[in-house]
């Protein structure tokens, strides 16, 4: 049996023993106190931030996830930076690891899409994240990004839905794309306009690492042949309805807020 085949057929039990690190390190961190905004191991974290004080989004992703993550990808971070990898390379090589998602999501394959989308969004991060420490920042690259941003998620909300498709189901796909589009271009014609509206509880990667979580949580149960309710990937239906009522109420939030302003 070749490595990758080895991999395929047991990366459930990587998922599972990779939560049990994650849920060994909060309760350590808790102890030690490691979430302390001003602990050194989370000053990486910090260092390329558009807020030089870290993560301060009041969103349903928490800010010390966000800074143990960066923290987590620093060795990588470090090692793109020192072969002068660019950032807008970062920024189209997620672009590709959202239509491979896109595709192992249309052939059923949830468990190993929701892999490929978190890791795509890790690029995602890096990208912004290596132009601040490099100061190679460009209106171009800032074009870029929030562009791609874009294509990638409706890329694989397509997939989704051609997956699903013509099950009911496949509307809630229809409005989870529509709102999670509208959550961006709200804040984007706002920013146009000299308006405030970044605010609201489902942001871009809160939805990326909602439906990566429940998808993976999804391929769990389904290899254990575990159904909820006789229904099928309930869990990755119901991160989705999640996503799209959240977003819903993002874009509502951000319009009023914008008005406001």
């Amino acid at each position: 049996m070749d490595l990758i085949s080895l991999l395929t057929e047991n990366l459930h039990i990587l998922y599972i023993s990779a939560s049990l690190v994650l849920v060994l390190y909060f309760i350590i961190a808790n102890i030690f106190k490691f979430k302390n905004q001003d602990n050194i191991i989370f000053q990486n974290a910090k260092s390329a931030t558009k807020n030089p004080l870290g993560y301060k989004d009041k969103t349903m992703l928490s800010n010390l996830y966000k800074d143990w993550w960066c923290f987590l990808i620093a060795p990588l971070e470090q090692k793109l930076i020192t072969n002068k990898i660019s950032p807008n390379f970062l920024t189209v090589l997620s672009l590709f690891f959202s239509i491979l998602t896109a595709v192992l999501y249309f052939y059923g394959l949830i468990f190993l899409a929701s892999i490929f989308l978190l890791a795509g969004s890790t690029f995602d991060m890096l990208d912004g994240r290596i132009a601040r420490m490099t100061n190679s920042q460009s209106d171009i690259g800032s074009f870029l990004d929030s562009v791609l941003d874009r294509l990638c998620e409706s890329v694989i909300m397509v997939g989704i839905f051609l997956f699903y498709y013509p099950n009911p189901f496949s509307i809630i796909l229809m409005f989870a794309a529509i709102f999670s589009l509208t959550v961006s271009y709200v804040k984007s014609a706002a920013d146009n306009l000299g308006l405030k509206s970044n605010v609201g509880l489902m942001q871009r990667a809160d939805r990326v690492v909602y439906l990566g979580i429940g998808g993976i949580i999804n391929g769990i149960l389904d290899y254990f042949s575990i159904i909820i309710f006789s229904q099928e990937d309930l869990v990755f239906k119901l991160t989705i309805i999640l996503i799209t009522l959240f977003s819903f109420s993002t874009t509502i939030q951000r319009i009023l807020h914008a008005i406001k302003k």
